[in-house]
């Protein structure tokens, strides 16, 4: 099985918005590149089921550093976020994708063996792969086969309305759990929990 991988990626400068009670504007960007520089590293240059990652955003720097991370830049042609995902479905499919994965830019504790497990999922002949946020209520990562064209609902109460669309096809859905997948870093909870496992790099921009 084909399998591609799809990251979207916000305006750099706008991101974390939740975060402004804690960090700076610079801080909040260095964290954004941060965790998508730990999320892409995952997918293109570890040993993955992943043969080919798609970076799509608006953001000229993000573009810029998907390609010195291993992934293809993707010019977002939308304005919002679920019809940028459907912008990259086609393109992943158009170069011959059987199915594919959406990953969060936020998630930067995913392991290889998270994307091995949700490929494993999607080899079975299940079309849809949900990876819900520790609350349940978020879609940290999504795995479609490509005969599942269901629409994307990234937004509140997402895992919800993804699993809602499927059923709705009668499509075969598996739930995938995971601790590291489940952290999505987006308030001060969750970045101190991210914090405590992975300190910042030395690197990191500071006011």
């Amino acid at each position: 099985m084909l399998l591609h991988a799809i990251v979207p990626v916000k305006s750099l400068a706008q991101a974390k918005s939740r975060l402004a009670g804690s960090l700076t504007p610079n801080e909040r960007r260095a964290l954004m590149i941060e965790m998508l520089g730990r999320v892409v590293s995952v997918l293109c240059r570890h040993a993955t089921p992943v043969t080919t990652t798609w970076l799509v955003s608006a953001d000229p720097v993000a573009l810029r550093l998907a390609t010195s991370w291993g992934a293809q830049p993707l010019h977002e042609q939308a304005s919002d976020l679920n019809s940028a995902l459907e912008q990259a479905r086609s393109c992943a499919f158009a170069h011959g994708a059987e199915a594919i994965l959406v990953v969060s830019g936020d998630v930067p504790l995913i392991t290889p063996a998270d994307v091995a497990a949700l490929a494993a999922l999607l080899a079975h002949d299940t079309a849809v792969v949900l990876a819900p946020d520790a609350a349940g209520h978020g879609t940290n990562a999504l795995g479609l086969r490509r005969t599942a064209a269901i629409p994307f609902r990234f937004g509140p109460a997402s895992a919800a309305q993804h699993l809602a669309e499927a059923v709705a096809r009668s499509l075969l859905i598996r739930w995938y759990h995971s601790p590291t997948l489940a952290l999505d870093v987006d308030d001060p909870a969750s970045l101190a929990h991210y914090r405590a496992l992975v300190p910042p790099p030395t690197a990191w921009v500071s006011g």
